[in-house]
C-alpha cells in the first residue's frame, strides 16, 4: 500500500551498485535525520529474506545532509548466517559521508519474555494534537525554526505533558508522546519498522532540555542528532497508536543523552531508542 512516505523508499541505481533515493526537496535545507535513518535502514532491509526483521540498528550522523541532493546508500554484506544477518550501511552525497549505520536482523523465535510496564497517561484521542500546538507558538519562534516545525510532517504527535515553547520552566528530564503515521500502510513488518525509525528521531533528543529551562526553539540553541540506536523487540503498527516515553539521564558539555522506550496502545513493549544529541548554545 502506497502513502506519503512510501517515495523516500523507491531507490535507483547509484555509482558502484549505491541504492540511490533521489532528493526530497521541500523547505528544508537540511535533512531531517530521520529521514536518511529510515532510509538506510530500507537499505539494509532490501539486501536480507522477508523472514529476517530487524532486531537493532545503530547509526552516527557524520555531517548534515542536503534536501537538494540524491542519497547514495552502499550496503556491505558482513554475515549472513542461519538466524542472523548482519550489515553495514553507508549514506553519501556528492561522495560526502553523511551518516553510517550498523543493523543485525533475526528470524523470529519463541522464547521467555517480560515487559515494562507502560506508564499510566490520557488516551490520545483526550490529547490535543501536536500540530494545534505548533501553529499556536509559531509566531514566536525564531525564522530558522518556523521553516523546520510550519509543515505537515505526516505523523500525528501528541503531547502527554504541557509543550511549552517559549521561556519552559525547569523540570523533571521525563516526557511521552502518542504517535502514528496519518496515512494507513500495508502489512509488510519491515516497513512499520522503517516509518517508527523515522518518527524516533523527532523529540527524544530535546528530552535533557526540560531540567535545563532551554527552550527546543531557542534562537541561540545549535541543535543536531549525533548517534541514534533502536531495538525492535516485538511487532507493531506504525499507523496504530503507540506511545513514546522518554527520560534524559544526563546533559553536559554541549550534548545531551535521551532514552526512550516505545509501547503499543495494549501496552507491549515494541521497541527501546537512544540517542545523543548536540545542544551548544550559541556565545
Amino acid at each position: 500500500m502506497r502513502h506519503r512516505f512510501s517515495e523516500l523508499f523507491d531507490f535507483g541505481e547509484g555509482p558502484d551498485g549505491a541504492l540511490r533515493a533521489p532528493a526530497s526537496g521541500g523547505p528544508l535545507f537540511r535533512l531531517y535525520g530521520g529521514q536518511v535513518l529510515a532510509q538506510a535502514l530500507a537499505a539494509a532491509q532490501s539486501t536480507v529474506s522477508a523472514e529476517k526483521l530487524a532486531h537493532s540498528c545503530h547509526a552516527y550522523f557524520v555531517r548534515a545532509g542536503r534536501t537538494d541532493q540524491p542519497i547514495d546508500f552502499t550496503v556491505l554484506r558482513d554475515a549472513d548466517g542461519r538466524s542472523f544477518s548482519a550489515r553495514r550501511i553507508e549514506a553519501r552525497q556528492d561522495g560526502a559521508l553523511i551518516l553510517t549505520m550498523s543493523a543485525s536482523f533475526h528470524v523470529a523465535e519463541e522464547g521467555a519474555s517480560h515487559d515494562a510496564a507502560m506508564p499510566d497517561v490520557p488516551d490520545p484521542e483526550t490529547i490535543v494534537p501536536q500540530d494545534e500546538v505548533i501553529a499556536a507558538a509559531l509566531p514566536h519562534m525564531p525564522p530558522h525554526r518556523t521553516v523546520f516545525w510550519d509543515r505537515d510532517i505526516g505523523i500525528d504527535y501528541r503531547a502527554v505533558e504541557p509543550f511549552v515553547t517559549i521561556d519552559p520552566p525547569r523540570a523533571p528530564a521525563r516526557r511521552a508522546f502518542w504517535f502514528r503515521l496519518r496515512d494507513p500502510m500495508g502489512d509488510d513488518p519491515a516497513e512499520h519498522q522503517r516509518m517508527l525509525a523515522f518518527a524516533s528521531d523527532l523529540y527524544i533528543m530535546h528530552t535533557g532540555l526540560l531540567p535545563l529551562g532551554i527552550s527546543w526553539s531557542a534562537h541561540d540553541l545549535q541543535d543536531a542528532s549525533l548517534d541514534h540506536a533502536i531495538w525492535f523487540h516485538q511487532a507493531f503498527r506504525a499507523d496504530e497508536w503507540l506511545l513514546y516515553a522518554m527520560d534524559s539521564p544526563y546533559a553536559g558539555g554541549a550534548r545531551t543523552l535521551g532514552r526512550g522506550t516505545i509501547f503499543d496502545r495494549s501496552g507491549r513493549v515494541v521497541a527501546s531508542v537512544a540517542q545523543e544529541g548536540l545542544i551548544r548554545i550559541a556565545g
